[in-house]
């Protein structure tokens, strides 16, 4: 099945990129970059496998870092809403 990224969600990610490179140096900010390509993978392997809390929306856990990926399965594509902290506002991103 396709994957298919919101716009933003490049944002979400340079933004939290941005982050890691700052704490912990660029390694860490590869590390992270490397944790959201597996976790995009997963979705993409096994969409139905991910919990759903409003019956559109599944969230994948990343398993190094305290973020998630939200998407919808649609009947062509995976898309991809919104990479968000877990601490962040559980709003955030569900206008896009």
């Amino acid at each position: 099945m396709k994957t298919v990224l919101h716009p933003l969600v490049h944002v979400d990610i340079a933004d939290a990129m941005q982050f890691y490179e700052q704490a912990g140096g660029a390694k860490l900010a590869a590390d992270f970059f490397h944790e959201y390509e597996r976790t995009l993978e997963r979705t993409n392997e096994r969409p139905l496998s991910f919990p759903s809390s409003d019956k559109i929306l599944r969230r994948a856990m990343f398993d190094r870092f305290p973020f998630h990926i939200l998407f919808s399965i649609e009947p062509t594509r995976i898309f991809v809403l919104v990479i968000r902290h877990e601490r962040r506002d559980p709003d955030f991103g569900l206008d896009r």
